[in-house]
């Protein structure tokens, strides 16, 4: 096995596809980057096995065909105002043309048809010769061959004389499966040296470089660089042409990236003059009048939105200065005021409507100025009262060990709920329900507990005070069975009367919401009973008794635990073997989920239908 197989990687020599293959999978350990020389080697293999591929490939020349005539040559007459850039490739005079044949016409052709024909060397060999008929694939295979391996070669001279240039586009070049874009470069530049031969007027150079033959390979490297030695070649080409070439790549901003100053060198047009072209080109002067109107309306439009916004921010501004002022002659008089009708001294916290006492600075709560100060009315609103029942009913729930939770509010800073739940075990809490109306008692008497009205513009009498306003909940997880509104007082005798009936209430509620009444005794046709507590062991159970609506018959029992987690349910025949409160397990248990209350545990002895 020989150079370049070798190389690559094959046994011997091999077609295109596997060439490639083999090229791509060395590839992977011969990076252009990290290892130059050694991925300089393989391409000159690759090079080298595609070249010897494509000549065993390629098609033999028909016997006595004619050589192909020049592929193009100017008509006598200057027409170049009238060709089109399709007409450039197209060859003059077919092999075979019968003699007294008018001369060569200009012949239509399209640049991007040479994009989609296949490298020299690539097509099927034909069955039979046909008749000599020139078309694109002829024009690389056949009469363009020597060219086009004589610029390849100046390719590969010019890769390795800018490599530092051509290494950021290695690596995509690479991942195109080869020299998939030869064809469009190898056309690109046969255009180029045609237009130049043919002494193209610059308007045709531009169409050229409108067309989608150039703009497919503009920021190619390969062709960038056989540009460049193209225009170091021909170094008498016009400068209309050379500004044609400079406007295509300033168009696509290619002058901001090192790797075209080169090229822009060797075109010889100054970026300052281009732009100063551009600036002339796109001159008030030159804009229709549509568009000049338009321009007009829109600054028109943004001239009187500008003055409406600066007049809007002035006057905000006027009011914001004018609350600034205002909050600042509020935290100095509030202090003042308070102190004069709470009788201790009070000062400014974190906002500008926070206060709190001096001696307590953590307790704050809200004062913003209302209406004038006068005999009626304290010129303010505030909530400290609020705050001082808040802090009053948070103490008594800590001493006492009680859970308390605060109705529904903001939680900001300053801020008093209204309403307070106070949540008490099922037994043993008649000292604290004792306590509480006591010191609900004791607040209602103190001077600070009687508030003005919300409203001084009111008719009523700014003389008329109003106790502060909430609401007591006495509760069992969450369930209320006394509620004590502040305007109406705390009744303590009747507060303790409601709670010793709390535990069989929460029986019968437990019965109603779960439907184990109606399962046990049919909807309808009971009642239920509260009778006395019932103890068995260390444990105190709640009793409620399902008897029968028209004889009053007892037909099961149930038994609340004095925790309220735990109900059993016995038939009034069992009872009586009743002794410990192992026998209240002895039935079949299940969850029960109710809302609010949670999860209770239910054991059933009540035989089922």
């Amino acid at each position: 096995m020989s150079w370049p197989w070798n190389e690559l990687g094959l046994p011997g020599p091999a077609g295109l596809p596997e060439i490639r293959r083999a090229y791509a999978e060395r590839l992977k350990t011969a990076h252009p980057e990290e290892d130059p020389e050694g991925f300089q080697r393989l391409h000159a293999a690759y090079q080298e096995a595609s070249r010897s591929a494509r000549r065993k490939n390629a098609r033999p020349a028909p016997e006595g065909a004619e050589a192909p005539a020049p592929p193009f040559a100017p008509e006598p007459e200057s027409k170049e105002a009238e060709w089109d850039y399709d007409e450039l490739l197209e060859e003059q005079k077919a092999p075979g043309r019968p003699a007294g044949e008018s001369g060569p016409q200009a012949p239509e052709w399209d640049y991007d048809e040479l994009l989609e024909e296949e490298p020299a060397g690539e097509a099927e060999e034909e069955a039979e010769p046909q008749a000599p008929e020139w078309d694109f694939e002829r024009l690389f295979a056949e009469g363009e061959e020597e060219a086009q391996e004589a610029r390849r070669r100046r390719l590969e001279d010019l890769r390795h004389k800018n490599w530092a240039r051509c290494a950021s586009q290695a690596r995509q070049w690479w991942e195109k499966d080869g020299e998939d874009a030869w064809p469009d470069v190898l056309a690109a530049v046969r255009a180029l040296e045609l237009l130049e031969r043919s002494d193209a007027s610059p308007a045709l150079w531009r169409r050229f470089l409108d067309s989608s033959m150039f703009l497919s390979v503009r920021a190619d490297m390969d062709f960038v660089l056989l540009l460049e030695d193209f225009l170091e070649q021909h170094p008498d080409l016009s400068p209309e042409v050379r500004r044609a070439l400079f406007d295509a790549y300033e168009a696509h901003n290619a002058s901001k990236y090192p790797a075209y100053k080169p090229l822009y060198r060797l075109l010889g047009v100054k970026r300052a003059d281009a732009r100063r072209a551009s600036r002339a080109k796109s001159g008030w002067r030159s804009y229709p009048p549509w568009r000049k109107a338009v321009i007009v309306a829109c600054f028109t439009f943004l001239a009187v939105f500008l003055s409406i916004g600066i007049g809007v921010n002035l006057q905000t501004a006027r009011e914001d200065r004018a609350a600034r002022q205002a909050a600042e002659r509020w935290t100095e008089k509030a202090p003042q005021w308070l102190e004069e009708d709470f009788g201790q001294p009070f000062v400014h916290a974190v906002s500008e409507d926070i206060f709190a006492p001096a001696a307590d600075p953590e307790l704050y709560f809200h004062a913003s100025p209302w209406g004038e100060r006068s005999e009626d009315w304290p010129g303010y609103q505030t909530n400290y009262p609020h705050i001082l029942v808040k802090r009053a009913l948070e103490d008594f729930a800590e001493e006492r060990g009680l859970d308390l939770d605060l109705g529904s509010y903001s939680h900001e800073i300053g801020d008093a709920p209204g309403a307070y739940l106070l949540n008490l075990p099922l037994l043993g809490a008649e000292e604290d329900l004792a306590a509480l109306g006591k010191l609900l008692e004791d607040l209602s008497r103190q001077d600070w507990y009687q508030v003005p009205p919300i409203d001084p513009r009111s008719e009523e009498e700014y003389a008329v005070r109003e106790p502060v306003k909430y609401t007591v909940f006495l509760c069992h997880r969450g369930l209320a069975f006394y509620e004590a509104p502040s305007q109406q007082g705390f009744d303590t005798e009747e507060a303790l009367s409601l709670y010793a009936q709390a535990g069989p209430a929460l029986c019968r509620w437990i019965l109603e919401q779960s439907g184990l009444a109606d399962q046990h005794l049919g909807k309808g046709t009971y009642v239920l009973q509260d009778r006395e507590v019932v103890e068995l062991g260390d444990g105190i159970f709640f009793q409620v008794c399902g008897a029968d609506k028209d004889t009053g018959e007892v037909r099961v029992q149930y038994l609340l635990a004095s925790g309220g987690g735990a109900l059993f349910c016995v038939p009034r025949e069992r009872m009586d073997g009743i002794r410990s409160v192992i026998d209240l397990y002895r039935g079949t248990p299940r969850t029960l989920e109710l809302d609010k209350l949670g999860l209770i545990m239910v054991t059933d002895q009540v035989p089922g239908e």
